[in-house]
């Protein structure tokens, strides 16, 4: 007896049915689409926030800075005549953090052009580690691992201020993660607003020919950015007074994982959805 079906499929009046996809492979195709790109400015801001956070904690307790490589060369530059004098190891953090955020820059670069820099699962998986190496650095710092001075040890401190080898570690981590945040930032073409630093965005917000016209994404999102970093080391600071440096690394890490669920139900691109 002839099989209906087959003789109905070789005769094409129906198509042949395909095997329903395993679980692992719908992972994979979700992950392995493009996220569209309205709206990335959100998250990038939001990391502008964490720079903040970070620089202002590293600095209260290290003397150096997690994102803004700019102050740690000059803390470098500093530690050739051995000043300042109360910190006769400050250049080391610095020259750590340099060499660390470079790194970073380098590897997670790397590694975002390899795989597809604006691919959801190379942003998801980005800010995973990004987050968890925060975790681990708020971890060393809770469990005092890493000892950091507190505010009335510090007022009533009187010579150099002692220096912990041990928190080259942490500090290392967190310099490793904060170069995420600028590969992500110029992935997403956003180069206006890189997240880690000032400078050139001061001057090209004033030098903006189009500052004054009432539509200025470029402008609003640079103002934005400022505005959100000196928050961000405000509330470092009061953080700091009130309660301790892992309250502020564990605070940034809960953005940054925030953000990385954020990425996970981000909608893909229309373009690439249409073409498939």
């Amino acid at each position: 007896m002839v099989d209906l079906e087959s003789k109905d499929v070789e005769e094409g009046r129906i198509s042949p049915s395909s095997p329903p996809e395993s679980l692992l492979s719908r992972f994979r195709k979700y992950n392995a689409t493009q996220i569209d790109k309205n709206w990335t400015s959100i998250p990038v801001l939001a990391t502008s926030y964490v720079s903040g956070l970070t620089d202002s904690a590293a600095y209260n307790a290290w003397s150096c800075f997690i994102s803004m490589q700019t102050g740690n060369t000059i803390f470098l530059g500093l530690g050739a005549s051995r000043q300042p004098a109360s910190k006769p190891f400050g250049w080391l953090s610095s020259l750590l953090s340099i060499g660390c955020f470079m790194f970073g820059v380098a590897t997670i670069a790397f590694c975002s052009r390899k795989v597809g820099a604006t691919l959801r699962g190379t942003l998801v998986t980005s800010f995973l580690v990004q987050a968890s190496l925060i975790v681990v650095a708020a971890s060393l710092v809770e469990g005092k691992v890493v000892p950091i001075p507190g505010r009335e040890e510090q007022l009533h401190a009187s010579g150099p201020t002692p220096y912990y080898h041990i928190s080259l570690l942490p500090l290392a981590f967190l310099a490793f993660q904060a170069a995420g945040q600028i590969v992500v930032s110029r992935s997403f073409g956003h180069n206006h607003i890189p997240s880690i630093v000032l400078t050139s965005l001061y001057s090209d917000l004033v030098a903006d020919p189009l500052f004054f016209q009432p539509v200025n994404v470029k402008r609003n999102e640079r103002i934005a950015s400022t505005v959100l970093i000196l928050t961000g080391a405000i509330s470092g600071g009061w953080i700091m007074r009130e309660s301790s440096m892992a309250t502020v690394l564990w605070f940034a890490a809960a953005i940054k994982y925030v953000i990385m669920v954020g990425f996970i139900f981000w909608p893909a691109d229309k373009k690439e959805a249409v073409a498939q």
